[in-house]
């Protein structure tokens, strides 16, 4: 795919300021150009690199943004011609990429064990931001959540991961559960022969809801497992060996899924017309979209966006339950591909980044020779064309889309161009010989500026993030790459700073880092941010000698109203429910949503039993207190356990297995009340 470059000139007086510092380095910079992407010179070629991709399963609408990179020629226009390989009952992606039968698959949250073995896996992109995985029971066999499993026989596919991880996160030992091998079919389920099975959410629903029999689902995320869902991956050897093709692929197939979202009906069509191998009906696959869609999220996220927090997050999960080692940290740099995370645009890296830093370095030197040509008559014709092209290569600094500052040694600016000026809101006469600390807008450590002084002054270049400030006072983030600039005889003589507003970027990262600690239905924090506020409470109190509470609170006759009413009911009642709870304490206490029905409370600095028992009490009275949706009355109670460190114990697990079996004593008894572990 040929590539062209425009550059438009720029009137000469909107250029004076600048062109003497960048005086005839154009073949220079084609030279360095040409360096940084070598690709430029295959420009005509028309051989196609031949790629595997292992998908997960057989051909539905799973895969739907892969059929479109196909049949739009995405790959081809990226010198590729990729085979798609569809899965066989029991097989794993990870396994074919790693022996080398494909160069990349889909996979999921399980990469990051097979990451923490030491496999080399490296994942490009999280096409689903959610897993769909989940366990379907009939509302005939009374399964309200993971606890009512134990005993039970549950069909459970290869590589469960996320199901395993809640069983554990649940304290459902691994051996409660008597596992029957999944035959990919509900028949069992309907039958009698199981009681559960997992599956996903995209897919299996749509049978019992055809048949309209009615089901529920336990979700991971529900119990503070959200973890990402298929996510493209390859391995090590490839990224090394073959970097361009890595960033072909994984360009080529996040634009083949952004047209399949954007154009579902024609993707249903192509796939009942040619990859339609297990015979579905347009209804399964229009379904399979639908629920796709709200998994991928591409109204919040570019498709095939990946927080490497995120990652960390399930690495440290899945540690936490035992299921990876301990011992040592997980590779999460290794495991993440360079080139996924959102920051300045590729060409802007490739030639910003370096022949822009390379040019200007340059061209403070070429200026002495300028001034010494312009005085040589021989010289007159060749400077006015040299001056003739800087122009154009200044123009397109002025007109870069991100904002470009190059101050003296001393730091006082010499030069901003109009990008700065239409971010920051100053003009370049406002800021000239004012040095870039007026933009700050937070604290750092000194640690911070000294590890940049020593970076920029040793010849390196400094990548890092500021909270800056605007003169109208608003708070922006900044992603910044500075570099020194020498002359000929090593000696400082600026320094150059290229920088891009991330400031939409890191307003997302807060939103999904939200959403991974808080319970999408209610917004309180899930089951995975209470633990880790539990952990910090018993660190205090046994540091201040104080004491602190453990409320279990389960809702009585939830189930009924949620089967009589519906699930828009149901949630309905469950954010109700939150808020009410979320009344009854403190700011400094917590409120959490547990999964399903269940909720817990953490009381802080308690003294004595009076204030738990004023807590519960008004718990109880509200949560009693009629719900009303869409014009009905509905009624619930609740049971609630309580524990208290340090009386009940003085470990995490002790004391939530105390209150979980104080609140089942008061459910098996009167109900709608309290009652103490001791």
């Amino acid at each position: 795919m040929k590539r062209r470059f425009l550059i438009a000139p720029c009137p000469a007086k909107s250029c004076s300021s600048f062109p003497s510092i960048l005086f005839g380095i154009i073949p220079l910079a084609a030279f360095f150009l040409l360096l940084l992407h070598p690709a430029l010179l295959l420009a005509g070629t028309t051989v196609l690199t031949p790629v595997t991709l292992q998908l997960k399963w057989k051909h539905q609408f799973q895969f739907a943004g892969y059929y479109a990179a196909v049949e739009k020629g995405y790959y081809r226009d990226a010198g590729l011609m990729v085979t798609l390989r569809e899965a066989a009952q029991g097989s794993n992606s990870a396994e074919a990429v790693l022996n080398g039968e494909a160069q990349f698959g889909v996979g999921g949250s399980s990469l990051v064990l097979m990451r923490a073995e030491g496999k080399p896996v490296v994942v490009l992109a999280a096409i689903l931001q959610h897993s769909p995985l989940g366990i379907l029971s009939l509302n005939a066999n009374n399964i309200r959540n993971v606890h009512d499993l134990a005993g039970k026989r549950v069909m459970l596919e290869p590589m469960s991961a996320e199901v395993m991880a809640l069983f554990r996160a649940e304290g459902v030992p691994d051996d409660a559960i008597r596992v029957v091998p999944h035959e990919f079919s509900l028949e069992k389920l309907l039958n009698g022969e199981v009681d559960a099975a997992s599956v996903y959410s995209t897919t299996e629903p749509y049978q019992l809801e055809k048949r309209r029999i009615a089901y529920s689902i336990i979700y991971p995320e529900r119990s503070g497992i959200d973890f990402y869902g298929d996510t493209l991956f390859t391995r090590r050897e490839v990224v090394q060996k073959q970097p361009e093709v890595v960033r072909q692929f994984r360009d080529a197939s996040l634009r083949g899924w952004k047209y399949a979202l954007e154009h579902q009906d024609e993707m249903i069509d192509l796939i009942l017309k040619r990859y339609n191998t297990h015979r579905l009906t347009r209804g399964q696959l229009a379904y399979e979209a639908g629920e796709l869609q709200k998994l991928i999220r591409p109204d919040l996220v570019e498709v095939g966006y990946m927080n490497p927090g995120r990652w960390q997050h399930i690495a440290d999960t899945y540690s936490q339950l035992g299921m990876i080692p301990a011992s040592k940290p997980f590779p999460l740099e290794s495991f993440l591909h360079a080139g996924e995370q959102p920051r300045l645009p590729d060409w802007l890296y490739g030639t910003l980044g370096g022949a822009m830093v390379i040019i200007i370095a340059v061209s403070v030197v070429a200026i002495r020779f300028h001034y010494l040509n312009a005085a040589l008559n021989d010289q007159m014709q060749l400077r006015d064309k040299a001056e003739a092209k800087l122009r154009k290569l200044s123009a397109a600094i002025i007109q870069s889309p991100v904002s470009i500052v190059i101050t003296d040694t001393t730091g006082a600016i010499e030069y901003v161009n109009p990008k700065f000026c239409e971010l920051t809101g100053y003009t370049a006469e406002e800021v000239a010989g004012q040095n870039p600390r007026i933009l700050r807008g937070s604290i750092l450590p000194p640690e911070f500026y000294g590890d940049l002084w020593r970076t920029i002054l040793a010849g390196g270049l400094w990548h890092g993030e500021f909270l800056n400030k605007k003169k109208n006072e608003e708070l922006f983030w900044e992603h910044a790459t500075i570099a020194p600039i020498w002359d000929a005889q090593g000696e400082l003589t600026n320094f150059v700073a290229i920088k891009e507003d991330i400031t939409e970027r890191k307003m997302l990262q807060e939103k999904l880092n939200h959403m991974a600690h808080h319970d999408e239905l209610t917004g309180l924090p899930n089951r995975a941010l209470f633990f880790d506020r539990i952990g910090q409470a018993l660190a205090h109190a046994k540091r201040s000698q104080t004491g602190f509470a453990l409320l279990f609170v389960d809702l009585d006759g939830f189930k009924t109203i949620n089967d009589t009413y519906g699930h828009d009911s149901g949630d309905a009642l469950l954010r109700e429910t939150a808020r009410r709870l979320a009344g009854c304490v403190r700011d400094s206490d917590t409120v959490a949503r547990m999964g399903g029905d269940e909720f817990a409370v953490m009381l802080l600095d308690v003294a004595d039993l009076g204030h738990i028992t004023q807590v519960a009490e008004k718990m109880l009275t509200l949560l009693s207190m009629p719900f009303m949706f869409k014009g009905l009355e509905c009624h619930v109670g609740a049971s609630i356990g309580i524990s208290i460190f340090p009386q009940d114990g003085d470990a995490v697990d002790t004391l939530m297995n105390t209150a979980d079996m104080a609140m089942y004593r008061v459910k098996q008894g009167t109900k709608n009340n309290y009652a103490f572990a001791s």
